[in-house]
């Protein structure tokens, strides 16, 4: 390909880019358009009222002012080779609850490209949580990984022993006081 034909080539890509975008638009604003008159109608039939029309404009100029969402991802690491630590998890949890299953985390492309490790939809690529603050992939009633043998690496390597986020005194065994869920997440 000669430099001509890379120009036509690179040139009717961006016409197509463009054209799609302005397609994608105008689309928008025809949704947008029935939308509104949908809105209308159920007010102008009681079953909405002014209040939920202001409502969702409220919604959407939230939605229209939120800041985009960042992709984090954690340093490449082959978690098969990341050695172990020396603590008995389980025997721990009916002190310390299992509060690194709360911690939130960057996954590795690993994580994702073995497809086991769920992430969260709104922060991709952190550690799902489900709505009681722990990993997604905590079961509930034994307190066990789902996932162990595809763990991240950082479950892998994570050392409680010093984390004042759970323990006052690790020797001692005296658990740090519970954090709230919100907390947990932070």
């Amino acid at each position: 390909m000669n430099a001509d034909e890379a120009y036509e080539a690179l040139a009717a890509a961006m016409r197509r880019a463009s054209d799609a975008r302005i397609k994608s638009e105008r689309e928008l604003a025809e949704l947008r358009a029935k939308f509104d008159q949908l809105i209308d109608i159920l007010v102008g039939n009681k079953l909405l009222t002014a209040g939920h029309k202001q409502h969702l404009d409220r919604v959407a100029q939230t939605v229209g002012n939120a800041e985009p969402r960042k992709v984090r991802l954690r340093q490449y690491i082959d978690k098969y080779e990341v050695p172990p630590t020396d603590i008995d998890c389980r025997a721990l949890f009916p002190l310390c609850q299992g509060r690194c299953c709360s911690f939130s985390f960057e996954l590795t492309t690993q994580d994702l490209d073995e497809g086991k490790v769920r992430w969260e939809v709104l922060e991709p690529y952190l550690i799902r949580h489900e709505r009681d603050g722990y990993c997604s992939h905590r079961d509930r009633q034994t307190l066990d990984c789902t996932i162990y043998e595809h763990r991240p690496a950082v479950c892998r390597q994570y050392d409680c022993r010093g984390d004042a986020r759970v323990w006052i005194d690790f020797e001692k065994r005296i658990p740090a006081p519970m954090l709230s869920a919100l907390e947990r997440l932070r």
